[in-house]
């Protein structure tokens, strides 16, 4: 029987896989192309952050200068939530 500890930790993961899933949906359909590398990507204005894409198969920020950086390098799922409900 899992604990009720365990029971959030499993929300939280399945919350994050979906945001991440629905991240991935709105670059797919985009029609927006990176200033830096030749990919959809969606606006964005989190941190530095100005574009997020998916590069290597990964959900990647890219700053200004076109520096790439990890999803969570200085995000929080608060954060990616956040961008979701901006598109919305």
């Amino acid at each position: 029987m899992k604990t009720s500890y365990q029971i959030l930790k499993d929300k939280h993961d399945e919350l994050e896989q979906e945001v991440q899933w629905s991240l991935r949906s709105e670059i797919e359909n985009s029609k927006t192309e990176s200033k830096s590398v030749s990919t959809k990507c969606i606006k964005v204005n989190v941190f530095d952050y100005t574009e997020l894409a998916i590069i290597n198969d990964e959900l990647t920020f890219l700053d200004s200068q076109g520096l790439q950086y990890s999803l969570y390098a200085e995000c929080s799922l608060e954060d990616l939530v956040d961008i979701l409900t901006k598109i919305a």
